[in-house]
């Protein structure tokens, strides 16, 4: 597709915020597995982790962080054993959509902020919605300075649910590194947010449902 089509499908996202109960299947396999993974994983953050383990793997990891208590930038050097499972922010998000059968590359925040659009488009399969919330969907990313998160419902006066894996402050401890913020500030949860990423595949069928609803309401007029 060029990139006007894509602008153009940005433009019609903008206002299907209300779509939350529409027959969206990838995007609801997308919240699935994000929500799967918070609901039965006990995985630790650890910043370069990569990794989606077995259960003696993830415990391994989580015994060894809660005895010997690294900070979270030197978590892999102090309990190597974690890289066979942990996972960082972004690497959360690539895991999701990979097991939602998405075609996923991966990318770190970083390169999130900085590539141009067309270079996340036919590298990694993201479409960049811009930076105001009010155009992201459940399913998407926001991307903030050094964190990336998924939105996953949205609430009115710019509040929303996310689901990431979290380091610092939010860390609650071994095991629980993938956590649920609800009703957060998306404009300004980890600072400004910067963009909002959409994975390519969800904004197609965003414009195939757009498209048949469209044509399904000229037929009963007609």
């Amino acid at each position: 597709m060029t990139r006007g089509i894509f602008y153009l499908l940005i433009l019609m996202a903008t206002g299907f915020a209300r779509l939350e109960g529409s027959p969206l299947p990838k995007r609801h396999e997308v919240l699935g597995q994000a929500r799967h993974l918070l609901d039965n994983w006990s995985i630790s953050y650890v910043m370069g982790g990569n990794k989606l383990g077995d259960v003696k793997d993830c415990e391994a990891c989580n015994q060894c962080l809660g005895l010997k208590k690294p900070d979270k930038d030197s978590r892999l050097r102090a309990c190597p054993t974690c890289a066979s499972c942990s996972l960082d922010c972004s690497h959360f998000t690539y895991e999701v959509f990979k097991l939602a059968g998405l075609p996923a590359t991966y990318l770190t925040t970083a390169l999130m902020n900085t590539l141009g659009a067309d270079a996340l488009l036919k590298n990694y399969s993201l479409v960049d919605v811009g930076s105001r919330s009010q155009r992201a969907l459940p399913g998407d990313l926001l991307v903030y300075d050094g964190h990336v998160v998924m939105l996953e419902k949205k609430h009115a006066s710019g509040l929303g649910d996310i689901i990431h894996v979290t380091s610092g402050r939010d860390l609650r401890g071994p095991g629980l590194g993938i956590q649920r913020e609800r009703h957060v500030a998306i404009d300004h949860y980890r600072g400004p947010l910067l963009r909002v990423l959409r994975h390519v595949d969800l904004v197609r069928e965003l414009r195939d449902f757009t498209l048949s609803r469209s044509r399904l309401t000229d037929a009963k007029t007609e």
